[in-house]
């Protein structure tokens, strides 16, 4: 599913992760794990274009690597407030309609890229979101949201 969808099924999740994911200056930021020989962990910028989140990933990279020859992905973006955090998880798939391609790139709202790096698209099998309630009061507990877009699994607390 792309990212308009689970926003329209999960519009409060789906805030919790743009606002996370976001930054002042519009550029977003998170942490990109990937598998390949090993567990690859990098920071990210994640790019939110028409209705999908992007990444724009450096031609030999093992996060590129690992993309194109499994696909799966965890992107978590930083702590909020009160310990709050956002994850998507699912399948990444490369993006190779020319087309696509230079509104990805026209999304871009950072510097360092180049037009010819792979760029990928996100679908989204599940996500979660969390946060501490109460925090640093009687009574504190976590609060987790998990989504599952086949439907099963989700919920919360």
């Amino acid at each position: 599913m792309d990212w308009s969808e689970f926003e329209s099924r999960e519009p409060e999740m789906a805030a919790a992760g743009t606002r996370l994911l976001g930054h002042d200056d519009g550029v977003a930021i998170g942490f990109l794990a990937t598998i390949g020989d090993a567990l690859h962990l990098a920071p990210v910028c994640p790019i939110f274009c028409d209705d999908a989140i992007c990444l724009s990933v450096g031609a030999s990279t093992p996060k590129r690597r690992d993309l194109e020859r499994d696909g799966r992905y965890v992107l978590h973006a930083f702590l909020g407030p009160s310990d709050e955090e956002f994850q998507i998880a699912g399948r990444a798939v490369e993006i190779v309609d020319a087309e696509l391609r230079a509104r990805v790139h026209r999304a871009i709202r950072f510097g360092s890229f180049d037009s010819s790096d792979p760029l990928f698209q996100l679908d989204i099998e599940r996500a979660m979101w969390g946060y501490w309630q109460n925090a640093g009061q009687p009574g504190t507990r976590p609060v987790r949201r998990f989504f599952r877009a086949d439907g099963f699994g989700g919920g919360g607390a």
